[in-house]
């Protein structure tokens, strides 16, 4: 058994995890199963939510050691169950190291929703959300064509790898602004209020806060306090955002 490739591979596993949205104890315990499952018994394995540290200790007494840095980060939570039905396969019938490394490359490389569906889920979210909240059916319908323009900017913001709390503030800013001309130029009755926390909702850190909370639960307060200060930042980014674009708007 090539331990080196191996470790590897129980490594490229978690940071699947990892990038797709998972928990730190998830990721942790996928690359010990994945381990465990080819008789490796002394491994540990350390994560914190930007890297990850393996070791395992050979047949021979030699001490195998990896440390891999992960700046990426996106929700794909399809890609999270996979590679956790996997590393549950594994416990029963190992693969070979080849057909294993297969396996987890067909998962990295799976593509995501298409952006036609995103923007249509986008648009039923803030619909959805503003109905929930009381909004009428005039307010949701303002809070669907939002939400279509909230994902199509967290899309593009993404492809240039700009910053998840400057997304959110711009997202914010783009939410009180487009709400506000909607409201001024459409002869109805609408709230205002209603229509900006329906389509606001698209940005909440929901993940990154659950994640946090979940992580302090089991025992990882490290990547718990971790978690909840990014959901924290996010959410002040959220309110700059939205306040800056009231006031940009306050003379409309």
């Amino acid at each position: 058994m090539d331990n080196r490739r191996l470790i590897k591979l129980a490594t490229s596993a978690g940071q699947i995890i990892l990038e797709s949205g998972g928990e730190i104890y998830r990721v942790e315990d996928t690359i010990n199963k994945i381990l465990n499952s080819y008789d490796i018994r002394d491994a540990e394995s350390f994560v914190t939510p930007t890297g990850i540290m393996v070791s395992l200790t050979d047949m021979q007494g030699d001490v195998i050691s990896l440390i891999h840095r992960v700046s990426k980060s996106t929700v794909d939570l399809e890609k999270v169950a996979l590679v956790n039905s996997l590393s549950r396969e594994l416990m029963v019938h190992p693969l070979p190291l080849d057909e294993l490394e297969i396996k987890l490359k067909e998962i990295s490389d799976k593509e995501p929703y298409s952006i036609r569906f995103q923007l249509l889920m986008a648009a039923l979210c803030g619909f959805s959300f503003t109905v929930l909240f009381g909004g009428s059916l005039v307010d949701a319908s303002i809070a669907l064509f939002i939400g279509i323009s909230v994902r199509l900017l967290q899309l593009v913001t993404r492809e240039i790898k700009l910053n998840a709390i400057f997304i959110n503030i711009i997202g914010g800013a783009l939410v009180a602004i487009l709400v506000t001309i909607f409201t001024k130029l459409i002869p109805f009755e609408t709230d205002q209020d209603t229509i900006i926390i329906g389509s606001i909702m698209l940005l909440v850190p929901g993940i990154a806060f659950t994640n946090g909370i979940r992580d302090t639960l089991m025992g990882d307060y490290l990547s718990g306090v971790s978690k909840g200060m990014e959901a924290f930042l996010i959410a002040v980014g959220i309110a700059i955002g939205a306040g800056f674009g009231l006031a940009l708007m306050g003379g409309f």
